[in-house]
């Protein structure tokens, strides 16, 4: 229900990953010449200096998308289905809390595909300049909205149960 405010910061939690998933936003770009290497020679070429965007999506060169980035699309298609199923799971709030640390943690699974996808790949090997940008720190709005949506169904299951210790 969204008359609780833990359903209000799930919410957001569902928007925040759809945005992702559906937007364009940068969260890695690497600068330099990449190099390509002859299998039946063993010859190296170096190309000429390129650039190259790493959003949630996909990998970008200025010439087009080089590979879309699956990983990072189901991670977030994930997230986002835990903290929809959460919502509509209000009046079993022991599977809520297990649902939404299971978000907090495909989250933190997130952070390790977006590594992978920038430090684990080396794009360019020659005068690479890399830049982390500000749409990489995204994710973490992610997990502070999860963890205030925990101790809200924490407090109402405390709630709860002093109300039937009363009784």
């Amino acid at each position: 229900m969204i008359q609780r405010i833990q359903s209000i910061y799930l919410l957001v939690i569902v928007i925040i990953s759809l945005v992702l998933v559906l937007s364009d936003i940068p969260f890695y770009q690497e600068t330099g010449k990449p190099v390509t290497f002859s299998e039946e020679t063993g010859d190296q070429t170096i190309l000429e200096k390129t650039s190259i965007t790493v959003d949630y999506n996909s990998t970008d060169t200025p010439e087009g998308q080089v590979a879309a980035n699956n990983a990072t699309i189901s991670v977030l298609a994930i997230v986002a289905g835990l903290a929809l199923i959460t919502i509509f799971l209000f009046k079993n709030r022991k599977l809520q809390l297990k649902l939404t640390f299971g978000v907090i943690v495909a989250t933190i699974v997130l952070f390790g595909s977006m590594y992978l996808l920038t430090f684990g790949n080396n794009y360019t090997e020659i005068d690479s300049n890399r830049e982390v940008l500000l749409g990489s720190f995204i994710p973490v709005a992610i997990i502070l909205f999860a963890i205030l949506a925990y101790q809200r169904i924490s407090k109402d299951e405390k709630l709860v149960r002093s109300l039937d210790r009363i009784r």
